[in-house]
């Protein structure tokens, strides 16, 4: 084998190394609720996007055209996707033991405090977009090193800022005690 050979296996080999380590990055940052959802229509096969985040709408978009879906066919469906973003946030914010509000406070480089009740004092003052919190938390689980979460100043900041960018959750996605505690809905 000439040294040209040689370096281009060696080339070859290093490509496909990074390349599994980034499919196995992907499908790591792949959620099992929106897979399934996105899985389950034949004719259409879904890889997780990179360019989109969690809830993979961009995904969503494309499936929607390659299966040529009417507008009412695609709203309804759309509908459905959206109540798989809940199961999500449900899942991502269950438990309510001082560990999970800590780890909560933490993630939002926020003194936790002692008790459960501290937490929930200092989430309650936070502005914080639950998109970008799922996101940041999911590359953080993967071992990606994501940047922190942007606090806003205030809630009409937020407010704004998610609905430019379209990160949005179905109002019922604030079941979970972590979530009421974001939302300020809930109750001490």
């Amino acid at each position: 084998m000439g040294q040209g050979e040689h370096l281009f296996l060696i080339s070859t080999e290093s490509t496909l190394f990074f390349s599994t380590i980034l499919l196995l990055l992907s499908e790591s940052m792949a959620d099992p609720i929106i897979a399934n959802f996105l899985s389950q229509y034949p004719g259409y096969t879904y890889n997780y996007s990179r360019n989109d985040d969690w809830r993979q709408v961009k995904a969503f978009n494309a499936m929607a055209y390659i299966l040529e879906w009417s507008q009412e066919r695609r709203q309804r469906e759309y509908q459905n996707f959206k109540d798989t973003w809940v199961e999500v946030a449900e899942q991502e914010f269950e438990g309510d033991s001082l560990e999970h509000f800590t780890s909560l406070c933490e993630d939002l480089k926020i003194d936790p405090g002692q008790s459960i009740r501290a937490c929930k004092e200092k989430l309650r003052a936070v502005n914080v977009n639950l998109v970008d919190l799922i996101q940041y938390r999911k590359e953080k689980r993967a071992g990606s090193n994501p940047p922190p979460v942007r606090i806003f100043d205030s809630a009409e900041e937020l407010m704004e800022y998610s609905e430019k960018e379209k990160k949005t959750l179905p109002a019922e996605a604030a079941r979970a005690g972590m979530l009421r505690v974001l939302l300020k809905l809930g109750e001490e």
